[in-house]
């Protein structure tokens, strides 16, 4: 195959799970008494747990932590994980070939990693991961390479043969900046259309492709 390793963002990518991640900050909302109207709704989408505790301190009056209200957020979220998440179709036949052709992979994700090792295990695919590396375990969001670099290094693969696969615009921008082999995941819920994404990419798969990557082969 063409791709010695690989590293997968998680929410997105491997699991169809960022319409509750854009929904969720209403949720969290709605559980304390508050109602949310549309206007409301669409500015506290896609703005980050930091900026949007901030938020319900200047909006609501609300006397909550960033730190409260980021573990109330992913409490609601586990629920998600636990109930009506799902992997994305073709991401598990996906796995498992790269394995058989000893594709070396790990993840690269914003989620808490003792939270995102729980799901990958309960979706039955932890096993194909030789590490989960986090946003708060290198100290820099996706606006920085430094996550990738980690990632790459722990693999041991030469660069030009290691694939990241993400769906998020901002982190393909940032890996493609950085030299980086990028293979874009299209999204329903991305916000930047998959017309915008794909130029960037060495590689775009759209949901209808069911992650066939025979592309690699």
């Amino acid at each position: 195959m063409k791709i010695k390793g690989a590293i997968f963002d998680m929410d997105g990518t491997l699991l169809d799970s960022m319409k509750y991640w854009d929904t969720v900050g209403k949720e969290y909302l709605e559980r304390k008494g508050i109602t949310v109207d549309k206007k409301t709704e669409n500015n506290i989408l896609n703005i980050g747990i930091l900026r949007f505790s901030e938020f319900c301190r200047k909006n609501y009056g609300m006397d909550v932590t960033y730190e409260e209200v980021l573990h109330d957020i992913h409490s609601i979220m586990e629920e998600k994980y636990d109930t009506v998440v799902t992997l994305k179709t073709g991401a598990y036949e996906m796995l498992e070939k790269f394995k058989q052709n000893g594709v070396k992979m790990c993840v690269a994700t914003a989620t808490e990693q003792q939270t995102a090792k729980k799901i990958l295990k309960k979706m039955g695919i932890l096993e194909y991961f030789s590490e989960v590396f986090t946003t708060t375990m290198v100290g820099k969001d996706k606006s920085s390479p430094l996550i990738y670099e980690t990632a790459l290094s722990f693999l041991g693969t030469p660069k030009n043969e290691t694939y990241i696969f993400e769906d998020a615009f901002y982190a393909i921008c940032t890996a493609h900046n950085n030299g980086f082999k990028v293979i874009g995941i299209e999204d329903a819920n991305t916000v930047v259309p998959a017309s915008e994404i794909a130029p960037l990419c060495d590689y775009f798969l759209y949901t209808k492709d069911n992650y066939n990557t025979s592309f690699l082969d």
